[in-house]
C-alpha cells in the first residue's frame, strides 16, 4: 500500500539526488508530488504523417525506425543520426550528444515522435525530437505523446519526461494501491456539479480531453478557495461574538467638524463616514478596511471617527509604519481637532519614557498617533481603548503585525476596540473577496474636485538628457522633484541606480548648481524629519531617496517624480510613488526611467500601459493578472498566498466558495 504522506522516495527512481531536488520545487511527500500542478497542457494527440511534418510547429508521428547510428565528430562530442518511415515516407532524425539513443531506439522499433524540420537543413531533417517507445503487444496509455501532456515547472537536474513520469506512477495507482478519502461532503459536491476528488486528481496530470481538464480545475481550485472561505468565515464568525462599546454619533459634532476644514468633502467621503459611524454604534467590534488612492481624503475618515471615540469618553490609537507619517498625521489631527480641545499625543520609540501625566477631561478619550512603540508601552499609554487606526498595515514587517495582532488580543479581554485599517494600496474585488471576506470593506472612488491627472511619461534612455534639461526649468520656477532610486547600495544582481550614487551623479554631473539632498531607510528618525521639514521650506530643490516616500509624506510645490529603475516596482507600488505629486489643484508630472541596458517587451508594455493610467483599481487588476498577487502585494507581507490552480479572478467561483463555507459551518 501507498499513503499520501510517505516520502518521495517510495517512488521508483527517486533516490537520495532526486530527493534534493524535488525538496527544492516543495516536493517531499507522495500527496506534494500529486498536488505538484502542470503550469499548462501541450495537446500532442494529434498523430501527423511524415509528409505533413515543416519548420514551423512541432507536431507528432508515429514512425519505424530503420537505422540508428552513433557518429564521433570534432570535440570530442558526438553525433546520433537514424532514419524513419511511416506510410507516407522517410525522413532523417539527428541528436547530438546521446549516444545511449542506439540503445534506446532499436531498429524495427515503432516510437512517436514529435519536433519540426531543421529549416537550415537542405534536405528534410527532423532535429532533436522527442520520442516515446509504442508497445503494440500491450494496450498501454502513453504518458508523453500522442496525448494532451501536462507542462510542469522545473528545475535545474531534472526533465519534463522524467517528472512527468514519476507522476504518472503515482497517479497508477490512485484507487489501488493508494488509497485517497473524499475531502469535500457528497451535499457539497452535489450542489456544486464537482467531481469527485480521485478524477480530478488523475484528469489534472494526464486529462483526456480539455473538458476533462476543466472539470477537474474546477474542483480543485473550488476546495482551493474553499478553504480560504472557511477560515475567513470562522474569523468573521469568532469577531461576531466579541462585544465592543457602542459610540453614539452626533450630526452636528460632524457638521462642525467640516464646517472648520475650508473644504467639502466629497460624496465618497461623506458616504464611508456614514459606513463607519453605523459601525461603531453597534454593540458588534467594526473591523472595516478602507481603500483609497494617495489624496483621496482617507485621513478626515479617521479624523471624524476618532472625534466621535473621544467624545464618548473613549481613547484611540492611530498605528503608523514610520516616524515620519507618524508625525504629518500628528499635525494633521491637532489642526483639525483643534476647535474641539481633543487631546492629540504622539508617541515614537524617541519619546521619553515619562511622557508627562495626561491632561485629558474625564469625560473625553485622547488620541495616540505612533509607531509600534505605542503598543510596547500598552499599560502606561492606553486605557479605555475604543478605536484602534492602523494606517498602511502591509508596511508593517511581519513580525510587527504579528505583534500588534498579539497585543490587540491581549487588549480585548473586556472588549474589543471598533478596528479600521486603511490602505492607499488598490485592492480588486476579487482579491478583497478572496484575502478579506472577513472584513466590510469601503473605498473612496472619487478623488477631490479641481485635481488634475499626473502626466506620466517613460522615458527612453536617448532622451534622458532632454529630461533632465526640462526638469531644471522648471525647479528654477520653484517646483520641488522626487527622485526615487530602488535600491541604497550598487548591486551587481540589479541594474539600479542607488540613492548614493544618484545623488552623486545628479550633484556633479547634471544639476551642479542646484540644492539636493538624500533620504534613505538607513537615516535616523529625527534627521529624516529634519530633512522632510527643510523640503518643505524650500531648503533644497530635489530629494534623493528610496521607496520610502511612498507612504503618506506630502510635500506642498512637489509636483514633480522621477523613478528610476521603475521595472523594479510592481505597478501598484509605483502608483503610490506616483501619488506623492499631483495632490494639489497644480499641474504634476511623473518621469519612469528605467535601469541602463535592455527592458524586455513585457516590462515597457506594463510601463506604457502605467503611464497611461491613472486609475489605481486598474492598474492593480492589470498587474494581478500578470504577476499574481504574491508578487503584487508581497505575500510575506500581505499575508496572502499564490494560490496553486484556482484563479484570483473568478468572482463567480469565488462567491460559490463564500455560499459553500456558510453552508458547511
Amino acid at each position: 500500500m501507498l499513503n499520501l504522506e510517505d516520502p518521495i522516495t517510495k517512488v521508483p527512481l527517486i533516490g537520495p539526488r532526486y530527493k534534493e531536488i524535488l525538496e527544492y520545487l516543495g516536493i517531499q511527500t507522495i500527496e506534494d508530488l500529486l498536488y505538484y500542478f502542470p503550469t499548462r497542457f501541450d495537446d500532442a494527440s494529434k498523430v501527423n504523417l511524415i509528409s505533413k511534418l515543416n519548420a514551423n510547429e512541432n507536431l507528432t508521428i508515429k514512425a519505424k525506425v530503420l537505422e540508428i547510428k552513433s557518429i564521433r565528430i570534432r570535440g570530442g562530442r558526438s553525433m546520433q543520426r537514424g532514419l524513419i518511415e511511416d506510410e507516407s515516407g522517410q525522413v532523417e532524425v539527428l541528436w547530438f550528444n546521446q549516444p545511449f539513443l542506439t540503445k534506446n531506439l532499436r531498429q524495427d522499433l515503432v516510437f512517436l515522435f514529435r519536433g519540426k524540420l531543421n529549416p537550415k537543413s537542405k534536405k528534410p531533417q527532423l532535429s532533436n525530437p522527442e520520442y516515446e517507445l509504442v508497445n503494440e503487444e500491450i494496450v498501454q496509455e502513453s504518458v508523453h505523446l500522442g496525448r494532451i501532456r501536462p507542462i510542469y515547472a522545473l528545475t535545474e537536474g531534472i526533465s519534463s519526461k522524467w517528472l512527468r513520469s514519476r507522476i504518472k506512477w503515482v497517479v497508477d495507482r490512485i484507487g489501488k494501491e493508494l488509497e485517497i478519502e473524499e475531502s469535500l461532503p457528497k451535499e457539497i459536491t452535489d450542489k456544486y456539479k464537482l467531481l469527485d476528488l480521485n478524477s480530478a486528481l488523475k484528469w489534472i496530470h494526464f486529462p483526456e480531453s480539455e473538458e476533462k481538464i476543466k472539470e477537474a480545475r474546477d474542483r480543485l481550485g473550488f476546495e482551493e478557495m474553499l478553504v480560504i472561505q472557511v477560515q475567513l468565515e470562522k474569523k468573521r464568525r469568532r469577531r461576531m461574538k466579541f462585544k465592543a462599546r457602542k459610540i453614539g454619533t452626533d450630526s452636528k459634532l460632524k457638521e462642525e467638524l467640516i464646517n472648520n476644514l475650508g473644504f467639502q468633502p466629497t460624496k465618497a467621503q461623506l458616504r464611508v463616514i456614514k459606513e463607519i459611524q453605523s459601525d461603531i454604534g453597534k454593540a458588534v467590534p467594526m473591523n472595516r478596511l478602507l481603500q483609497g488612492d494617495v489624496g483621496s481624503g482617507k485621513t478626515l475618515i479617521a479624523i471624524d471617527a476618532a472625534l466621535h471615540t473621544a467624545k464618548a469618553g473613549l481613547q484611540t490609537v492611530i498605528l503608523v509604519p514610520t516616524s515620519v507619517l507618524a508625525k504629518q498625521h500628528y499635525d494633521s489631527f491637532s489642526d483639525m481637532l483643534n476647535p474641539f480641545d481633543i487631546e492629540v499625543d504622539l508617541i515614537t520609540s524617541a519619546t521619553p519614557k515619562d511622557k508627562k501625566e495626561r491632561r485629558k477631561k474625564k469625560s473625553e478619550g485622547s488620541i495616540l498617533i505612533g509607531t509600534h512603540a505605542i503598543l510596547h508601552r500598552k499599560e502606561q499609554l492606553i486605557k479605555d481603548l475604543g478605536l484602534l487606526v492602523i494606517d498602511e498595515q502591509h508596511r508593517f514587517g511581519v513580525k510587527q503585525r504579528k505583534e500588534i495582532a498579539k497585543d490587540i488580543e491581549k487588549l480585548t479581554k473586556t472588549s474589543s476596540p471598533h478596528q479600521l485599517t486603511m490602505t492607499a494600496t488598490p485592492i480588486p474585488r476579487s482579491v478583497v473577496l478572496t484575502f478579506f471576506g472577513d472584513i466590510d470593506v469601503s473605498r473612496i472612488d472619487e478623488m477631490p474636485p479641481g485635481r488634475t491627472p499626473t502626466k506620466t511619461h517613460l522615458v527612453p534612455d536617448k532622451k534622458r538628457n532632454s529630461s533632465y534639461k526640462w526638469i531644471k526649468e522648471k525647479v528654477e520656477k520653484g517646483v520641488k522633484v522626487f527622485w526615487i532610486t530602488p535600491l541604497i547600495e550598487e548591486s551587481d544582481k540589479l541594474e539600479t541606480k542607488s540613492v548614493e550614487e544618484t545623488y552623486k551623479h545628479l550633484t556633479k554631473d547634471i544639476f551642479p548648481d542646484l540644492k539636493i539632498q538624500k533620504l534613505h531607510g538607513r537615516i535616523n528618525p529625527d534627521e529624516k524629519q529634519k530633512i522632510l521639514d527643510d523640503f518643505t521650506e524650500g531648503k533644497f530643490q530635489i530629494l534623493v531617496s528610496t521607496s520610502v516616500i511612498e507612504v503618506g509624506i506630502d510635500i506642498p510645490d512637489a509636483d514633480i517624480i522621477v523613478i528610476e529603475g521603475a521595472e523594479r516596482f510592481g505597478l501598484a507600488q509605483l502608483h503610490q510613488l506616483r501619488g506623492r505629486v499631483g495632490r494639489r489643484e497644480k499641474e504634476s508630472w511623473c518621469f519612469l526611467f528605467t535601469s541602463d541596458g535592455d527592458e524586455t517587451e513585457e516590462q515597457n508594455a506594463r510601463l506604457s500601459y502605467f503611464a497611461g493610467e491613472n486609475d489605481g483599481l486598474k492598474i492593480a487588476e492589470y498587474d494581478l493578472k500578470r504577476r499574481g498577487p504574491g508578487e503584487v502585494y508581497g505575500t510575506k507581507q500581505a499575508g496572502i498566498p499564490n494560490l496553486r490552480i484556482a484563479d484570483f479572478h473568478d468572482v463567480k467561483l469565488i462567491e460559490k466558495t463564500r455560499e459553500a463555507a456558510r453552508l458547511l459551518l
